[in-house]
């Protein structure tokens, strides 16, 4: 990211770049005026800006010219000291984490406030609540009834209908489709979601014929949430979906009816959350995760990518489960490790492979 070009206005002296961030900069330069943000990799001369988090990575570190910038950790820092580094090291606890606050602030110093604007083809039914300023792209179909807050951007052929509340400073990227849903502040939709429409919920009659299992409940989406590209969150049945504040959900997923995902939670790409799936706060998922009916996973939980879960099974606070895991009955143990199918403890199932594998030899 060239600063220089960015704006022709705009100086960022490190010092300005690293104000609040808890940064310990080397003596001497935080007047240095900060041309670009690079990877390690492509830093090449005085006012090249880039970060090391990963100790493997060190040698390249060591490679650098004199001058360039490397936010990293005091521990990597010593140890580039030892060696001889000639780049100058900035250090923080969370190199990573600092470098994306650090391009949050450079984009919102350019982003231009707001303009009111409606573009002539989109629709708007009467009825219609909106607060100025805010921006409805075009072949937009806002419905009856519908609440947008102020400073919120709805992009182009996007569907809001009836009755959908919108909040304040709201991002509705383009061709999202909107429905029997509460999005609250600051929440961002990302291109080609569907939210609120009618989920798949079958029965059986006495005859074994399939029907539609009513839903009347909605989605609502806590303040400051990101619901990435294609992903469709279906509406309750009676009670509503509720995704808390601050939680991430990645591309593709698909979130049933009646799910409860906590607050600052990450869920990853393609992951499928069957209906009456309860996640707590501050899981953390791998991609492709599946979850059969009536899954609970509480506060804490981290699980491994390709993982999936049989019905009405919970784990509880702090379980840790690897990659490709099947889980078939309740998991306990904060920070417990566990891996298999069926998932068991760690340590037992390494042994049961070895077993399993001296077996095979002899």
């Amino acid at each position: 990211m060239d600063l220089c070009s960015s704006s022709t206005n705009q100086q960022w002296s490190l010092e300005r770049l690293l104000a609040g961030l808890g940064c310990r900069l080397p003596s001497k330069c935080d007047s240095l005026q900060v041309r670009k943000l690079v990877t390690l990799t492509n830093a090449r001369g005085a006012g090249d800006l880039c970060f090391l988090s990963e100790p493997r990575r060190l040698k390249e570190l060591l490679k650098l010219p004199p001058n360039v910038l490397c936010l990293l950790s005091p521990d990597h820092a010593r140890l580039a000291r030892a060696r001889g580094t000639k780049a100058l090291l900035i250090e923080t606890q969370e190199p990573k984490q600092v470098w994306c606050m650090i391009i949050q602030r450079i984009l919102g110093a350019y982003d231009e406030p707001i303009d009111h604007y409606i573009h002539p083809s989109a629709i708007i039914a009467n009825g219609v609540h909106l607060h100025k300023p805010l921006q409805i792209g075009a072949y937009s179909v806002i419905a009856e009834g519908v609440h947008i807050g102020a400073g919120t951007r709805i992009k182009s052929h996007c569907v809001l209908e009836k009755d959908v509340r919108i909040g304040e400073r709201c991002h509705i990227a383009a061709r999202a489709f909107i429905a029997h849903s509460k999005i609250e502040d600051e929440v961002t939709v990302h291109e080609d979601c569907l939210i609120g429409g009618q989920d798949f919920g079958i029965m059986r009659d006495k005859e074994n014929v399939p029907y539609n299992f009513p839903q009347l409940g909605k989605v609502v989406i806590g303040k400051a949430s990101q619901i990435f590209m294609a992903t469709t969150i279906g509406r309750g049945t009676l009670d509503d979906t509720t995704i808390g504040k601050h939680v991430r959900i990645g591309c593709k997923s698909l979130i049933a009816h009646n799910c409860e995902i906590g607050d600052y939670t990450i869920i990853s790409s393609r992951c499928a959350l069957s209906g009456s799936t309860r996640i707590g706060r501050y899981v953390t998922t791998g991609a492709a995760m599946e979850t059969a009916q009536n899954v609970t996973l509480k506060d804490r939980v981290g699980i491994g990518g390709q993982c999936s879960f049989w019905p009405n099974v919970t784990l509880s606070e702090g379980v840790q489960l690897m990659n490709g895991s099947t889980v078939k009955h309740n998991l306990q143990g904060d920070g417990k490790i566990f891996f298999g199918n069926p998932a068991i403890p760690l340590r037992e199932e390494l042994h049961r492979r070895k077993k399993i594998d001296s077996m095979v030899t002899n």
